[in-house]
């Protein structure tokens, strides 16, 4: 289910302030693959992005669109799902935080839920162990409550 239009205009009205206080180019392009991420109700992937530009834009070479993922991903617009290879947009742009993200195993369903105590944690052990850490993605997969809802109890054993 794509996102509320609504919602999807504040985003990018959102996006386009934000790049515009920012100095940030958001091309056309940048901003078509943005608004793709946004309305995806799941983690959208490249090859999907390319898929659905195609009818506006003909065909896109796929180092394009990664380009415009990679820019997004830099400037804070969307998130990278590591475990999908695919991509959502930030809840909150131009706002430094920490994330974890719940994923449904079942329907995708992708939430962006805050984090900076358990990031903080996570980070604090890896040092005394002489590890710096540059990067850290938390996940966290199981079935949303539509799903859970949905699904038969687990024969127990």
């Amino acid at each position: 289910m794509p996102a509320d239009p609504h919602s999807l205009r504040e985003r990018l009205a959102c996006a386009d302030a934000y790049a515009a206080e920012h100095r940030l180019a958001l091309t056309q392009l940048r901003r078509q693959v943005y608004a793709l991420v946004a309305a995806a109700r799941t983690p959208i992937g490249a090859y999907d992005l390319l898929s659905a530009l195609e009818p506006e834009r003909g065909r896109v070479p796929p180092t394009t669109v990664y380009r415009a993922l990679d820019f997004l991903v830099e400037h804070g617009f969307v998130h990278r799902i590591e475990s999908r290879n695919a991509f959502v947009a930030c809840c909150e742009i131009g706002k430094p935080h920490q994330s974890q993200f719940l994923i449904c195993e079942r329907c995708g369903d992708t939430l962006e839920i805050p984090g900076e105590e358990l990031a903080e944690r996570l980070s604090s052990s890896p040092p005394a162990h002489g590890f710096e850490v540059h990067k850290q993605v938390v996940e966290l997969s199981g079935l949303c409550s539509e799903c859970k809802g949905k699904c038969p109890p687990a024969p127990r054993g």
